[in-house]
C-alpha cells in the first residue's frame, strides 16, 4: 500500500460496507479469491460485510453464488434492502406514480429526446427507445400509465450521449425537488434517479442501526459518485485507486485499484492491525 494514506489509528471496526462494480470486481468478472478470502476473514472475526450497490436485485445472483452468506444487501443506490439468504425484500423506498409522471414530464419537457427505464420490485420496464445491456430482462412499454401499479424504485434517463457527469449536471436541477440524482458509470450516459432523500449512505445507516453498529465503526469502500455520500458518512471512507477524483476527495484514504485487489489489501491490513478479539 505504498503511496496511499495510512490506516486509521485506534479504529473500532464494527462493519465493512462495499460497493460492487469497480470496487469488488471489474467489468462483470468474478470477485477475486483474494477479495473473497478477506471478506470471509472479516466475517469470521464477527465483523459484518455489507454490499451497498446500484445494482438491481436480479443482478445479485452472480454475487450470491460466490458469497452466499452475505445476508442483507443495500441495492438500487439505497432504494431496496434485500436479503440474499431468504431471497426476499426487507425494505423498499418507492416512487409513487404521480412522482414518476412529474419526473418524466419535467425532463421530457426540456429534453424531448430523453428515454427512460424504470426499475421496479417486479422487473425492468423501458420505453421503446431506451438502450439496455440486458434487453431480455426488460419489458417495453408505450406509456408510463402501464406501470401505474408497479413499485418503482429507480428511474434511469438517457439522452443518447455518453458523458454521465455532464448529463447529471444537465438533468439534476430539473428534478432536485422530487428525487435524488446520481450516476455510477462516467461513460454510459445514464443518470440514476432514486426517491428523494434516498442514498446509499441513508439506507446503510438504517442497516447499521438494525445491527447495532455505530457510524464511527463503519469502514466503506467505493469508486463512483453514487458512493460519495456513503464514503463521507462512514467513520472511515476508502476510495479505490481507480475511483474518480471527486470520490477520492470525499474519502479518508485511497487503496489500490480494483484490478489490484484494493479492497483485499486494505481490509487485510486493517484486520492485521486490530487487537486480538
Amino acid at each position: 500500500m505504498s503511496g496511499h494514506r495510512r490506516l486509521p489509528v485506534d479504529f473500532d471496526l464494527g462493519l465493512v460496507a462495499s460497493d460492487i462494480d469497480g470496487t469488488l470486481l471489474l467489468d462483470w468478472q468474478p470477485i477475486s479469491e483474494a477479495t473473497i478470502d478477506a471478506i470471509h476473514r472479516c466475517q469470521r472475526e464477527g465483523i459484518p460485510f455489507v454490499l451497498v450497490t446500484g445494482r438491481p436485485i436480479r443482478w445479485l445472483a452472480p454475487i450470491a453464488e460466490q458469497i452466499p452468506d452475505l445476508g442483507r444487501v443495500v441495492c438500487l443506490n439505497g432504494a431496496v434492502v434485500y436479503d440474499i439468504a431468504s431471497e426476499s425484500v426487507v425494505d423498499a423506498h418507492t416512487l409513487g406514480h404521480a412522482e414518476v409522471v412529474e419526473i418524466v414530464s419535467a425532463i421530457s419537457g426540456e429534453h424531448p429526446e430523453a428515454h427512460f427505464a424504470f426499475e421496479t420490485l417486479t422487473g425492468l420496464f423501458i420505453d421503446d427507445g431506451f438502450a439496455t445491456r440486458s434487453p431480455r430482462d426488460a419489458t417495453v412499454i408505450g406509456d408510463i400509465s402501464e406501470i401505474a401499479d408497479r413499485d418503482v424504485v429507480k428511474i434511469l434517463v438517457s439522452l443518447g450521449t455518453e458523458d454521465s457527469a455532464a448529463l447529471h449536471d444537465l438533468l439534476g436541477p430539473l428534478v432536485t425537488r422530487s428525487c435524488h440524482a446520481t450516476f455510477s458509470d462516467p461513460v454510459n450516459g445514464l443518470v440514476e434517479l432514486a426517491p428523494r432523500g434516498i442514498t446509499k449512505a441513508k439506507t446503510l445507516e438504517s442497516v447499521c442501526d438494525h445491527l447495532g453498529v455505530g457510524q464511527e465503526q463503519v469502514m466503506a469502500f467505493g469508486d463512483m459518485p453514487n458512493d460519495v455520500e456513503m464514503l463521507s458518512w462512514a467513520g472511515h471512507g476508502v476510495a479505490m485507486g481507480n475511483a474518480l477524483d471527486i470520490v477520492k476527495e470525499s474519502a479518508d484514504a485511497v487503496t489500490d485499484a480494483v484490478e489490484d485487489d484494493g479492497v483485499a489489501h486494505y481490509l487485510t491490513a486493517m484486520l492485521d492491525a486490530l487487537p486480538a478479539r
